[in-house]
């Protein structure tokens, strides 16, 4: 429920309640001041137990309009309306604004009237029960909208009926003033909480957060506005603490990183500067020995380079400056390349290479066909470095998964323990917690393997078993079938 709706069934509910409890209420009195006043054994051609309750609920309707609607008495046409209905009933009717009569019923005297007003201006209070002439007389005051002060004037005949009236107004307003404010108070308790409560659980969650505290929850299940408001704020709160914890995150994998290429530079550096005071000290001083420190310092000025190129690499393509050029690409033909490319290579070295192709030699598959060999390259220079059996064995095998293919690159090494295999693709990480470097390597590659891996719109991980070996899985999109259907088609 909105705060418009809210607002106008509590203005709806001011008007109605207190009139409904006022007729009843009016019902009530008119027996109990009846009985006061004898009036109910006055025999009268004039006047009726159904005309004194008439008269009476008139008053009520005149009482509310006084209270909801003051600025219909400036209306001469609604108050001769007003004086007409309590005519019939022997009442008369007055109606002043700031002691200068506005109205006034024709049968009183209104220069006598006038007089009268002025001189009890300080002593009428609401409510009062007054004596002009022959005819009593009940008056009620009220505000105007432009702060004008308006009082109503309604005169009786003295007689049971007088006694009736001054007994019963005076009953009915006292009690109709006391519903008027309870209903009052309570519908602005009901409306004002079911503001306050919310915009206190804003005030609290404002302050929290200028204290630096995110850990907190807004539960709000009002649907009005305010209630929106706090479900906005509660869903600002949690993006500004995923944020938080995400730059924490960014902060702790930067100083990581730091350290990780500060580390892996020094290694190299040390060896290099080593080698060159042992050249420059004469240590190496045979040529077998000069040609050994040349050896180990040209390796690690590759390691170096390498590692640089790498890192190049992985910072240009975190921050998204390498394009990716795709094609479609003939999945056997690229794999029967890539065998064939290190097949010779590892014959050398004592590992048996193989691949098991299970598609359509026509597969196409949507890929940068450079970065993916930058992929395949990675992970079986990983292979090779952590091979530790006399008859390694590097095997290829190609699954088909509906609109993708699934590669898989699996060797016989040593494996990863299962606690160290989760992080296997995060940047400079590995597996020794000593990080040597003795394998050679950047730490980088399987980091960039999933960068690229990503890029293509797939995912990739691994699966291993100390000791005996490990698999890593990536997916590629397929390609060129269905268009190639189409163009069947047509």
């Amino acid at each position: 429920m909105s705060i418009r709706f809210k607002l106008i069934l509590s203005n709806i509910l001011m008007i109605i309640i207190p009139l409904i409890f006022s007729i009843v209420l009016a019902v009530f009195l008119i027996g109990i001041n009846l009985e006061k006043s004898g009036l109910r054994q006055y025999n009268s051609d004039e006047i009726t137990d159904s005309e004194v309750q008439q008269a009476f609920k008139e008053l009520v309707s005149v009482l509310n309009d006084a209270l909801n609607h003051p600025d219909k008495f400036e209306d001469l046409e609604y108050l001769k309306n007003i004086d007409n209905k309590l005519k019939s009933m022997n009442l008369g009717f007055c109606f002043a604004i700031d002691n200068n009569i506005y109205y006034l019923s024709d049968n009183i005297d209104r220069l006598k009237f006038q007089k009268h007003i002025i001189l009890n201006a300080d002593k009428n209070e609401t409510e009062q029960e007054n004596t002009f002439g022959s005819l009593g007389y009940i008056n009620y005051k009220f505000e105007l909208s432009d702060g004008k002060k308006g009082v109503i004037y309604v005169f009786f005949d003295k007689s049971p009926l007088e006694k009736f009236l001054a007994g019963f107004i005076t009953d009915f307003l006292r009690c109709f003033l006391i519903i008027v404010l309870l209903t009052n108070g309570l519908l602005t308790l009901a409306v004002s909480s079911s503001i306050i409560r919310p915009l206190k659980k804003l005030k609290y969650g404002a302050e929290q957060i200028k204290e630096g505290n995110l850990s907190f929850v807004i539960d709000e299940k009002s649907s009005d506005e305010v209630g929106e408001v706090c479900r906005a704020f509660e869903e600002m709160r949690q993006r500004l603490k995923a944020a938080l914890e995400q730059q924490i995150k960014y902060d702790e994998e930067r100083n990581e990183f730091i350290a990780s290429i500060t580390h892996d530079l020094k290694t190299p550096i040390t060896s290099i500067k080593c080698h060159i005071d042992g050249l420059r000290d004469g240590v190496a001083n045979t040529p077998e020995k000069i040609d050994k420190y040349t050896d180990i310092i040209y390796k690690k000025v590759l390691d170096m380079d390498r590692l640089i190129n790498d890192l190049t690499f992985y910072s240009n393509q975190n921050l998204k400056k390498i394009p990716f050029n795709f094609s479609k690409l003939n999945l056997k033909a690229f794999i029967e390349d890539m065998v064939d490319e290190y097949k010779f290579q590892l014959d050398k070295i004592g590992i048996n290479m193989e691949y098991e192709y299970n598609l359509p030699d026509s597969t196409q598959v949507k890929a940068d066909s450079e970065k993916l060999k930058r992929v395949f390259s990675n992970i079986i220079e990983n292979s090779i470095k952590y091979m530790d059996k006399e008859n390694g064995e590097i095997k290829i095998d190609v699954k088909d998964r509906q609109n993708k293919v699934l590669i898989g690159i699996h060797d016989n090494g040593e494996g990863i323990k299962q606690e160290y295999l989760p992080n296997i693709f995060n940047r400079f990480y590995r597996a020794d917690p000593s990080r040597n470097t003795s394998k050679g390597g950047s730490g980088l590659g399987l980091a960039i393997a999933r960068q690229i891996i990503e890029e293509h719109g797939g995912k990739i991980y691994a699966e291993s078993k100390y000791g005996y070996g490990t698999s890593i899985y990536f997916e590629l999109e397929k390609v060129g079938m269905e268009n190639e259907k189409k163009d069947t088609d047509n």
